[in-house]
């Protein structure tokens, strides 16, 4: 079921229940790379700002970027969910209509996903200089930089990624108070930063807030060791935790991976290093348990049992009440 008051029934190409893949798009594949699918020669600022004038550039262009502005990477499908659940009704079309438009005029960029054979339908969209401008001459906040555009492809696919949590988890669920992308979480004991994907704080059944950290996680060279270290720091903050008015005790985390198989590895890193939180058991999910079936059954955690004197993984699908869908 969808949240009351979803207004994105009807307006993208595929709904969540429809798509039908065995593989993340956002997960690592060999051989990729991405690919500027751009102007190569500049625009005047002056010749972008005429099209501003005569209203070329419009309203909705604006809502447009604020959402890029706020995603750092979407595709035409990620923009269309974020406008409908700000309650801008409008079909993914006319966004892939309007995006072809300012990528014309280098307000955006946009790349696609290339490897030795083919390359695949997946656009990815961000922020460039002018459409910066743009939305802050509306008073719109940006906290776009120059090297955001140049991020490497791993990068943009663990955004993209959690992207599609925040929304997805907008859509199906109404007991979100609010969500932070990357939150940082001082640890006063040790002066470390613990950063994190996103943080989401939920109102439970008995109308208090819980918290909980995403942090996603890639399959490409040298993530997997990024994740381990975020989760050493997870554990000291954890472990050196003092209440406050307005957290009582430490968020949960919430690993996001690409399939099972790619949780299972960071599991068993999670044995290796010896960094399991006491009382505090990680919770797993990936790409694909996000955006099929029931949210409240889409988390997991890994266990451990004894089966012909040989001890071999289980995976326990849970049953989260929080995420009860509306």
């Amino acid at each position: 079921m969808r949240q009351k008051g979803d207004n994105s029934m009807g307006t993208l190409f595929v709904e969540d229940t429809d798509i039908l893949v065995t593989k993340s798009p956002f997960s690592a594949y060999e051989g990729e790379r991405k690919k500027f699918d751009g102007r190569l020669n500049g625009i005047s600022l002056d010749h972008i700002m005429i099209k501003v004038k005569r209203e070329d550039v419009f309203g909705v262009d604006f809502d447009i970027l604020e959402a890029i502005s706020e995603l750092e990477f979407a595709t035409s499908r990620m923009i269309t969910q974020y406008l409908n659940l700000k309650g801008i009704k409008i079909e993914q079309g006319k966004v892939q209509n309007r995006l072809n438009f300012l990528n014309k005029l280098t307000i955006i960029s946009r790349y696609k996903i290339v490897n030795d054979e083919s390359e695949t339908n997946t656009r990815i969209y961000c922020l460039e200089r002018v459409g910066k401008y743009l939305l802050i001459s509306r008073d719109i906040p940006c906290k776009w930089v120059a090297t955001d555009s140049a991020r490497p492809l791993s990068m943009m696919k663990r955004i993209l990624a959690r992207n599609q949590v925040i929304l997805t988890y907008k859509s199906r669920v109404d007991n979100i108070e609010k969500y932070t992308v990357n939150p940082i979480h001082k640890i006063r004991a040790t002066n470390k930063d613990l950063k994190t994907d996103l943080q989401i704080v939920f109102n439970n059944h008995q109308g208090m807030n819980e918290t909980y950290l995403f942090e996603v996680a890639r399959s490409y060279e040298g993530c997997l060791e990024k994740t381990v270290e975020t989760l050493k720091t997870y554990k000291e903050y954890v472990d050196y935790f003092s209440p406050t008015p307005t957290m009582t005790e430490p968020p949960r985390l919430i690993l996001v991976g690409e399939d099972d198989k790619h949780l299972f590895e960071i599991f068993k890193q999670v044995l290796t290093h010896k960094i399991q939180p006491s009382n505090r058991d990680f919770l797993y999910t990936s790409d694909l348990r996000v955006i099929g079936g029931e949210l409240s059954r889409s988390l997991i955690q890994f266990t451990i049992v004894k089966e012909n004197n040989k001890f071999k993984p289980k995976i326990q699908e849970l049953n989260f009440d929080l995420l009860k869908q509306a």
